[in-house]
């Protein structure tokens, strides 16, 4: 009776660890089940328009959201990818290893390493894209993070209206 008793014990542990993934098998529709009606799906992208002012030297400085996170970032189409400081990226939910770091780079202060990364999701106000090309480098060799061409590439239309960054999606 006891055995019983553990086996059963035993099996409900088992079935709670692996409910999440026996409901999305159970989601699944069978061959023979009729198909459920299509959804409309929603964008990858929500639409919006933003504006940022420049500061006092002419730069684009804002917060955005990296994967939720709130970062201060400096918007700048001459850097190919978004790029992070490695504390940042860390706080952002991104694992980078001292191995990952695998990609030589040029910045202001010269060639150093750095690990690619593809980021869930940036955020600029109503403004989001998803799955985003960035490069993480060592807080020392990036004074701050940098909102790219990976991220501003695939917006409708920047551009630079009365000494404002106008992002529009």
């Amino acid at each position: 009776m006891l055995r019983l008793l553990g086996l059963v014990l035993a099996a409900t542990v088992a079935i709670g660890f692996f409910a999440p993934e026996l409901q999305r098998l159970a989601d699944m529709s069978p061959a023979n089940e009729a198909p459920k009606p299509v959804a409309t799906p929603k964008p990858a992208v929500m639409l919006g328009r933003v504006e940022i002012a420049a500061d006092s030297r002419g730069h684009f400085i804002l917060t955005g959201r990296v994967n939720g996170r709130p970062l201060t970032m400096l918007a700048d189409t001459g850097a190919t990818l978004v790029a992070l400081r490695a504390s940042d990226a860390k706080a952002a939910g991104l694992i980078v290893l001292p191995g990952d770091y695998t990609a030589k780079v040029s910045t202001a202060g010269g060639v150093t390493e750095a690990a690619r990364v593809r980021v869930r999701e940036i955020e600029i106000g109503d403004i989001r894209v998803t799955d985003v090309d960035a490069l993480v480098l060592p807080d020392n060799r990036l004074a701050t993070n940098l909102l790219g061409m990976s991220f501003l590439g695939r917006l409708k239309a920047f551009s630079i209206e009365n000494r404002r960054l106008v992002l529009s999606q």
